[in-house]
């Protein structure tokens, strides 16, 4: 087992772990209002967690409460390199939907990203991707 499958990152906004499954979790908090910075943390948590290998990662959006132009204009990966190889994003509520129609319909992600309202489905979706790739 990786090392990395036992680390769990809190941060303000997000907790974040990588699965045994080979998928890299990320979970808003509650009521969160993201901005940038929280953004920016939780992409460097992400790279933390998954060291030199990209991994696919599901964000779950449930209970965002609202997140800054900014902040999606960076998990859009425009003008970066990715951190993950694919993006799901578990949704519920009518905000997060909105969250994720537009992360997926105005900013063009530079990976596959799809949105989920199961948890069980975006995993599924994920597993397809799980093949490490090393960063070159």
């Amino acid at each position: 087992m990786n090392s990395a499958e036992n680390k769990v990152i809190e941060l303000r906004a997000f907790t974040s772990w990588l699965g045994v499954d080979g998928i890299c979790y990320t979970v808003v908090k509650p009521n969160a209002i993201v901005n940038l910075q929280d953004a920016q943390e939780n992409s460097n948590s992400v790279k933390e967690i998954s060291g030199d290998t990209i991994y696919p990662l599901l964000v779950n959006l449930i209970k965002i409460k609202s997140i800054s132009k900014e902040a999606r204009d960076h998990f859009s990966m425009q003008n970066r390199t990715p951190g993950v190889c694919a993006i799901a994003m578990l949704i519920r509520s009518p905000v997060s939907r909105v969250i994720g129609n537009f992360f997926i319909g105005m900013n063009r992600s530079a990976v596959p990203t799809k949105l989920f309202t199961v948890e069980s489905e975006a995993i599924l979706w994920l597993k397809r991707f799980v093949i490490p790739l090393k960063i070159r």
